[in-house]
């Protein structure tokens, strides 16, 4: 994996204070969880603060709370990521294989800087 990927993943063994300061640090409001090699689900800040507000403790284990029906796209279309990003309100979408072996990650941050601002 490169180090941009690193920055987005966490390992299924996480805790939700390890799955904090991922997120913390990659300022995408969320992190990818890979077991196996593949991407197993999909854990955010809101996962986070709805596992601590019903006494989730911080070393719980991040398997318990994330999302496993989360968004992803097989390409890297920059289109498509914004339009999910846009009707479902999420910053981060994994780009994934046939087997769900990830290949790259598309963050809000990439899709805003791709986006033409006009003057119009």
């Amino acid at each position: 994996m490169t180090d941009r990927l690193d920055e987005l993943t966490l390992p299924l063994s996480a805790r939700l204070i390890d799955a904090a300061q991922t997120i913390r640090e990659n300022r995408s409001r969320c992190a990818i969880v890979i077991s196996d090699e593949r991407v197993v689900g999909v854990i955010s800040e809101g996962d986070i603060l709805r596992a601590l507000l019903q006494g989730a403790e911080v070393h719980a284990p991040v398997s318990d709370w994330l999302s496993h029906g989360f968004k992803f796209l097989e390409t890297n279309d920059f289109a498509a990521a914004f339009d999910l990003m846009r009707r479902h309100g999420i910053t981060l979408l994994p780009v994934i294989d046939a087997d769900f072996h990830l290949k790259d990650a598309i963050t809000l941050a990439d899709v805003l800087a791709r986006s033409q601002v006009s003057d119009g």
